[in-house]
């Protein structure tokens, strides 16, 4: 009888074979040395060549659309142009027309649902600039704290494979591959998202078009995202002398940690971090879609008051944006300071600062923080950083997460 080992790379072997015709390798030409500046993996979906692959993969065209082409590389040497008919950032999808039909074309077959947790599957792409291969690794079900829908798949996901199909046994498209966590956890957009934007494809989007369809969908994830945590009661926890938000969502994960065990400190440090755990790709050097609050609550009772506040001061400097950008994408900061009291009776001093994003006109950066007026050698810092959200989206958060601490 055959090892479950070897009957999945004799199946992999199988699959590849079958289906090679219909996998490409994706290729971002730059036009002044017409040499390639990325690479990725994509797969047919119809007969009349549609290509699907990730955002990501494509993402230098979308954003220098007058620097750069698209073409493929068949499994059996062939080249050809692409065109971009369609794209989902949030999602990090892209569907793509074939200028030209290959000889012996055969594009995948779309599963018409989920395998079952356990059941193997089969990612295949080109990795590393080395060729087709596929990969056999295992469905292990949606990631359960994801805002955005990710398979786990336990498997190698390398450089090269991006955008490239996951199959089951029978060579049906279960997914697209888009990210590793490295050690054999591999992450795939689902099925459905795939199959969302085939169904609005309508024709090929125009280059001018390119950055309002971006800031059109991301405009409507983050209204989803912020209302999605505004639209809850927030859970707390015991933070120092103070209650903070904890576990706010299901899609927010929280850690903690504290100096307690260091007996040579001056000062207690106890913090409590949470975090969207996905950002939203939009170039090499820029992502949105972040997530992140931190509670620090700082005591000492060796610090004398004068000293304690230079400290406190100190620390209320280390906090900063979650996200990555440059000034080719985002504005300076601008900042505003208040003092604050909540309902709770919670005095603080608070700074808000904006940064605008330079071709998303609606949208901007939140950064916020607050550092608490209560105590004399006490005090709870809290921030909280949100991307790519609209003016409104951040009022209205900021009101929630100002609301959200008190004393015990």
């Amino acid at each position: 009888m055959l090892s479950i080992n070897t009957y999945a790379q004799e199946r992999a072997q199988q699959l590849f074979n079958h289906y090679k015709s219909g996998l490409f390798q994706i290729q971002i030409i730059e036009l002044g040395s017409g040499n390639k500046s990325a690479i990725g993996s994509g797969f047919g979906i119809n007969e009349s060549g549609l290509i699907a692959s990730n955002y990501h993969v494509v993402s230098d065209y979308v954003q220098y659309p007058d620097k750069y082409r698209i073409q493929y590389l068949s499994a059996t040497g062939m080249e050809g142009e692409l065109t971009l008919q369609d794209f989902d950032v949030v999602n990090d999808l892209a569907i793509l027309q074939l200028g030209e039909i290959p000889k012996q074309y055969l594009p995948f077959n779309l599963a018409s649902n989920l395998p079952e947790q356990g059941v193997p599957i089969y990612s295949l792409g080109n990795p590393h600039d080395l060729g087709m291969i596929v990969v056999p690794g295992t469905f292990n079900g949606l990631k359960k704290t994801s805002f955005y829908q990710r398979i786990h798949f336990t498997g190698s996901i390398n450089p090269g494979m991006s955008g490239g199909p996951v199959v089951n046994a029978n060579g049906e498209v279960v997914g697209v591959n888009v990210a590793t966590a490295g050690n054999q956890i591999g992450f795939l957009i689902p099925l459905e998202k795939l199959k969302s934007l085939l169904d609005r494809v309508d024709g090929q989007v125009r280059k001018n078009e390119f950055k309002l369809k971006i800031e059109n969908q991301l405009i409507a994830n983050q209204q989803k995202l912020v209302s999605a945590l505004l639209n809850r009661e927030w859970n707390k926890s015991k933070l120092g002398n103070a209650l903070v938000p904890d576990s706010v969502a299901e899609f927010i994960s929280c850690w903690g940690d504290s100096n307690a065990e260091d007996k040579k400190a001056q000062y207690l440090s106890v913090e409590n971090r949470c975090r969207l755990g996905e950002q939203i790709y939009i170039n090499r050097q820029f992502q949105t879609g972040a997530v992140e609050m931190e509670f620090e609550w700082l005591q000492s009772d060796v610090f004398g008051q004068h000293k304690f506040y230079t400290f406190f001061s100190d620390r209320v400097v280390g906090a900063g944006p979650g996200n990555p950008s440059n000034k080719d994408d985002v504005t300076n900061y601008q900042c505003q300071n208040e003092a604050h009291e909540n309902a709770n009776g919670v005095h603080s001093k608070t700074i808000l600062c904006l940064r605008a994003y330079k071709h998303y006109s609606s949208l901007y950066d939140v950064l916020f923080i607050a550092a608490t007026l209560d105590y004399e050698q006490a005090g709870l810092i809290t921030h909280f950083t949100l991307s790519g959200v609209t003016k409104a989206s951040a009022q209205a958060f900021t009101g929630k997460f100002l609301e959200a601490t008190s004393w015990q």
